[in-house]
């Protein structure tokens, strides 16, 4: 009989005749995120702590056979990192000030302790742990060892970076390579994907768990095009056929009222947000970085236009360019190949991109 916290596990009626493990593959590598891991294992208030360090070992043996890894490397980041100076970039909103006096599992630090000093945690103090997981990803494939290392992590910004990943969804391996896609799950309502082509869905939608705004919204002129109303559609065909629904021609007084109430719906044409439906439509039509960067900038500049001034977080009046306002926000989701916050402008040159 095998007892924990009360349950009979053998009594338990579970089919799972579908459960099937990948075959242990020598040398790879569990890449696993250990701030989650933490988190999820730590319990509540009434969690022992023999208990958290079970729930630890417990779900990094399942992880080792679900990814057939034989060995694990798990990424921490630091109680007081800089986490990679995110915080001093932001200025349109404080970055994760959200997370502010939110209350924390009681056993949380003791369980990031165990898995540093019983397991060889790599922390990371100036570095948040997403970027040491898109690192160690990043060492195995550019030595032609793609195979060798699958990332572990629910968390969706991670979905931007290449090789194999262990799909939080279905626990399946999913191979992650260049752009891929994004698309809008109606039954969640909100955008997911895989790959650089996430990235740059967030660069609109934004990141609310980071308190990463993104674009608040797009220009009136792109929302005009994109998404046109009923009425703006009727006005805009009566002035272009210069006939009536019922297909009779316009009178002159019909004409000018035609041509004043399309100035009346622009002028007071709302912007549509970026929230997820709208941003996959608008990127719809892209299938690589190049594509993606073309129209993200693009929104950036319609709605910032040349210089843009605002009040920062911290109070302080400044004035930018829409290029520099889409730099803050990309600086601060971009997942690191390599330490340092320029990444991200590496990337851009080697997109041919002028920054």
């Amino acid at each position: 009989m095998t007892v924990i916290g009360g349950i009979d596990l053998d009594a338990l009626d579970i089919d799972n005749s579908d459960l099937v493990f990948p075959d242990m593959v020598p040398g790879r590598c569990l890449n696993l995120d250990g701030d989650i891991v933490a988190y999820n294992c730590a319990g509540d208030d009434e969690t022992t702590k023999p208990e958290v360090l079970f729930n630890i070992e417990a779900e990094i043996k399942n992880l080792m056979q679900c990814t057939g890894a034989d060995h694990y490397v798990i990424h921490i980041t630091g109680t007081g990192s800089n986490k990679g100076k995110r915080h001093d970039i932001s200025t349109v909103r404080e970055y994760q000030a959200n997370r502010n006096g939110k209350p924390k599992p009681i056993n949380l630090e003791w369980a990031r302790n165990q898995m540093i000093q019983k397991m060889r945690a790599v922390v990371h103090m100036e570095q948040e742990a997403d970027d040491g997981l898109t690192q160690l990803q990043y060492e195995f494939i550019n030595r032609g060892e793609r195979n060798l290392c699958v990332l572990v992590s629910a968390d969706k910004d991670l979905r931007m970076v290449p090789g194999l990943h262990l799909c939080p969804d279905t626990t399946k391996i999913v191979d992650v390579d260049g752009y891929g896609s994004c698309w809008y799950d109606k039954d969640k309502s909100k955008a997911t994907g895989w790959g650089t082509s996430f990235f740059w869905h967030q660069l609109l939608m934004g990141d609310t768990a980071d308190n990463i705004p993104g674009l608040p919204a797009f220009s009136k002129r792109i929302s005009i095009n994109y998404w046109p109303t009923a009425p703006l559609v009727e006005t805009q065909r009566r002035i272009e056929q210069g006939t009536m629904p019922n297909g009779k021609p316009l009178t002159m007084k019909q004409a000018d009222a035609a041509e004043a109430k399309l100035t009346s719906i622009l002028d007071e044409y709302k912007q549509k947000p970026c929230g997820a439906g709208g941003v996959v439509k608008y990127l719809e039509d892209c299938t690589s970085d190049c594509d993606a960067m073309v129209k993200v900038s693009g929104a950036y500049y319609a709605l910032y236009g040349d210089e843009f001034t605002y009040e920062d977080w911290r109070g302080n009046t400044i004035t930018r360019t829409s290029k520099q306002m889409l730099y803050e926000q990309a600086i601060l989701l971009w997942m690191r190949r390599e330490p340092g916050h320029t990444d991200f402008m590496k990337f851009l040159k080697e997109l041919g991109w002028e920054v």
